[in-house]
């Protein structure tokens, strides 16, 4: 996965991309929620069909229907931005090297591919919105406000990822020792 944005680069891993200058402990970010959601998804994989997989596999669809709302809900915002706007092309902006998130392929499952998504989408939306900033559709206000509103959107899904992948070990674990 390729990011252009450096917000979106250390929203994905605090620690390798930090705008930070001491690095957090434990940051919940795209990369731990990636590997929260295949956690969960490995779960829910498993052949027996017992309690705990069946608890996985709601766990799953529920919270890959909540990242999927999300990048919904990113690009169609990006479609109306367009809807909104004339030609952005007149005044190109300077070349930025993407940065290449690394993710390990062995854990991709439907929800983590989709939060790469929504990173792809928001890294999207927000190149368009520097390229309307450049070409007077929008303000530096407008455009940070846009992008405010996106990051706003995706740290407060990833707290709430964590939250239900806690809940999910938690209950998991319990559950197990029961039986």
């Amino acid at each position: 996965m390729e990011l252009q944005s450096k917000r979106l680069c250390a929203l994905w891993d605090h620690n390798k991309y930090t705008l930070r200058s001491t690095p957090m402990k434990k940051p919940i970010d795209g990369l731990f929620i990636f590997n929260s959601l295949f956690s969960v998804e490995a779960f829910a994989s498993r052949p027996e069909q017992n309690l705990t997989t069946k608890l996985s596999k709601l766990t799953a669809e529920k919270l890959l229907k909540k990242v999927r709302a999300l990048r919904n809900d990113i690009n169609q915002q990006h479609r109306q931005l367009m809807t909104e706007m004339d030609d952005i092309t007149l005044n190109a902006p300077r070349e930025i090297t993407a940065q290449v998130m690394n993710v390990e392929q062995r854990c991709f499952t439907p929800g983590s591919i989709m939060l790469m998504k929504v990173f792809m989408a928001s890294d999207s939306y927000f190149t368009t919105l520097n390229k309307a900033k450049l070409n007077g559709e929008l303000t530096e206000k407008e455009m940070q406000a846009h992008r405010t509103t996106v990051i706003k959107q995706i740290t407060q899904c990833l707290f709430e990822l964590n939250k239900t992948c806690l809940s999910f070990h938690k209950v998991r674990k319990q559950a197990e020792a029961a039986t």
